[in-house]
């Protein structure tokens, strides 16, 4: 009996021994610390977080966490454009080409299907599905890639700026957009885009000339072009930060390559009418 009393008191006077060294050790690691902190105080730098790997961030800390990745991501992105000018022109306006010209793809069979359907058709047929024009909208992914991408990039970017300046004054925007919209896209923007599309589709540079005049004269093809970028070049070359430029003009040109996508549209299928009125056979050779 004795020997169990003097066993127990043995393990409490233990025990007791032990919750002293731990807290003195505590103590001891503790004191340094506080040290450390009035340190950073002191100098008024921001204190290092005593919160553990594995902490999950609460309350104000998961949205400082949130704001922070929102601001790391940005500042990559705007890095990615800074630093690689030409592949992120390439790979911003290609997709944008790309898309666009799904979207007036989409457009034109609900308008077609609308036109040659009556409702009572549609309910026997069911939804009517038109293959997607693949070769057309890889036209357009290279003309806005390497055109409304990389070839703007250097046009905007580095040819003007040396030819115009770099102001942003009046007398210089005005410069820079009067050339554009008298010289570049007349004789070379919008003649490219149909010089793309002969080489993916095969036919002669003269036939793609011919189209191009005809998208002109017969569309209106060049009028919607300056009534919507002539306005937006002045933003683009007076507002814009340079390294942001292409990235602008290509969410704008999403639009209007819808617009340009469906007057091309237009063009083609005033040529099958008047070659097919011509012999009785259709003579459609592109999208």
């Amino acid at each position: 009996m004795n020997n169990n009393k003097y066993a127990t008191n043995r393990l409490l006077v233990s025990i007791l021994l032990a919750l002293a060294t731990c807290n003195g050790g505590a103590t001891a690691f503790s004191t340094p610390l506080r040290h450390k902190r009035s340190d950073y105080t002191s100098r008024g730098q921001t204190q290092p977080s005593s919160a553990t790997p594995w902490q999950v961030p609460r309350g104000g800390d998961l949205a400082t966490s949130s704001t922070s990745l929102k601001s790391s991501l940005i500042g990559a992105i705007d890095v990615f454009y800074k630093t690689m000018p030409l592949t992120s022109a390439f790979v911003t306006c290609g997709i944008k080409a790309s898309a666009a010209d799904l979207v007036a793809q989409k457009r034109a069979v609900m308008k077609d299907t609308a036109e040659a359907l009556t409702a009572a058709d549609e309910e026997i047929l069911g939804e009517i599905t038109t293959p997607l024009e693949k070769r057309r909208n890889f036209a357009f992914f290279l003309y806005g890639g390497l055109y409304q991408g990389m070839a703007q990039e250097i046009i905007f970017n580095e040819i003007f700026p040396k030819v115009f300046g770099q102001g942003t004054d009046l007398v210089t925007v005005f410069s820079k957009v009067s050339f554009d919209m008298l010289v570049v896209s007349p004789f070379v923007c919008l003649p490219v885009a149909y010089l793309v599309k002969s080489v993916i589709f095969q036919y002669t540079v003269s036939e793609a000339l011919t189209r191009y005049k005809d998208d002109v004269m017969k569309n209106g093809l060049l009028l919607k072009y300056w009534s919507l970028w002539g306005p937006v070049q002045c933003m683009t070359f007076g507002v814009v930060p340079v390294h942001l430029r292409i990235a602008f003009i290509a969410v704008i040109s999403f639009f209007w390559l819808i617009i340009f996508s469906s007057v091309t549209a237009k063009g083609q299928k005033e040529r099958e009418l008047e070659c097919s009125l011509e012999d009785g056979v259709s003579c459609r050779i592109d999208g």
